[in-house]
């Protein structure tokens, strides 16, 4: 038998209080950690600290929740049972999705998800969507489709596997060097928000990516915050 750790969280920003309130759940992230040290985390999310509609595949760091501030992090963790087959198609599947160009955040669906119920997008997904979708490869059975999931639904679907609720330590600092704490610029900040609202739109509308999708243009240039070495390679064991 193996576990998921699936991590409900609260990110610190106005971003974070106004998903609070569109959604009436204290939760405004989830994640997920493949042991029970909580240092690492796989998860759909920000790729820079003051920059929220510029996200995607992201391996965070415990500091990350913090913004960089001196903060409490707020979670609730869930510890899932599933099959040793279950666990290496979820690592198989993770790395799948940090390796494809074409896959991209789904801000669109994030922030009209609380009032239509969501619907899929090609190779897009937001925290909720990406969690449910590597339950799914886990064997988990959901009880809705994976597009409609949002932070609070995790805690329905995985009541019984709550293992704790409460802050975890945020002293350590590994982690405020990355690129994740890097100023943008307004240029690129306007100009890539742009572009990934477009691109969004036109994969709801067609279904797949547009002939010429820049995928440079939905993250950054610069080298993506990593998980260390020993922790990277997992996803290919």
């Amino acid at each position: 038998m193996k576990y998921l750790y699936i991590l409900l969280l609260y990110l610190p920003s106005g971003f974070g209080r106004l998903t609070q309130r569109m959604t009436h759940y204290k939760y405004t992230h989830v994640a997920l950690s493949l042991d029970d040290r909580y240092e690492h985390f796989y998860a759909f999310s920000r790729l820079r600290a003051k920059t929220p509609p510029i996200s995607g595949y992201i391996e965070e760091k415990r500091i990350y929740y913090t913004l960089g501030e001196n903060v409490p992090i707020y979670t609730k963790i869930f510890k899932v049972p599933v099959t040793e087959a279950g666990y290496r198609r979820v690592k198989r599947w993770l790395a799948k999705v940090r390796r494809d160009p074409e896959i991209m955040y789904n801000l669109v669906n994030m922030l009209l998800l609380p009032w239509f119920g969501g619907h899929p997008v090609y190779k897009a997904y937001n925290c909720g969507e990406f969690i449910a979708k590597a339950l799914k490869q886990a064997g988990i059975e959901l009880d809705m489709p994976y597009y409609k999931y949002m932070p609070k639904d995790f805690d329905r679907l995985l009541g019984e596997y709550a293992i704790f609720e409460g802050t975890l330590d945020n002293r350590g600092r590994e982690g405020m060097e990355d690129d994740f704490f890097r100023e943008t610029g307004r240029r690129e900040y306007v100009c890539k928000t742009a572009y990934i609202v477009r691109e969004l739109l036109y994969r709801q509308l067609t279904g797949h990516a547009s002939k010429g999708f820049r995928p440079e243009k939905v993250r950054f240039v610069s080298k993506q915050p990593t998980l260390s070495c020993c922790h990277a390679a997992t996803l290919n064991q």
